[in-house]
C-alpha cells in the first residue's frame, strides 16, 4: 500500500516515524519501504508497506488508516 508520495526520502521516514507514532496498533510490525520515482521532471519518494497476504487484507489495512485521519492506497504491488 502507499501512505504519501513525498520529496526527499528523509520526508518520507519523517512521515513513517509520524504514522507509527499515531497509529501504533495499526504500524505495528510493519516495514517501511520508500521508493524513489519521476513526476513532471521532480524526484519524489513513495513511502509504502506490504507484507500482505491478499489485497483484501491491504484494503483492510488502509481502512484503518483512512478511519484514523490517513491517506492510503492500495497498489498492484503488496
Amino acid at each position: 500500500v502507499q501512505l504519501a508520495a513525498l520529496t526527499s526520502q528523509e520526508a518520507a521516514m519523517a512521515e513513517w516515524s509520524r504514522l507509527e507514532k499515531r497509529m501504533p496498533d495499526v504500524f505495528g510490525g510493519r516495514r517501511p519501504a520508500v521508493v524513489k520515482f519521476e513526476k513532471d521532471g521532480k524526484t519524489m519518494w513513495r513511502l509504502r508497506t506490504g507484507g500482505f497476504t491478499d489485497a483484501s487484507q491491504a484494503s483492510s489495512f488502509c481502512e484503518k488508516v483512512r478511519a484514523k485521519g490517513g491517506n492510503c492506497m492500495v497498489t498492484g504491488n503488496s
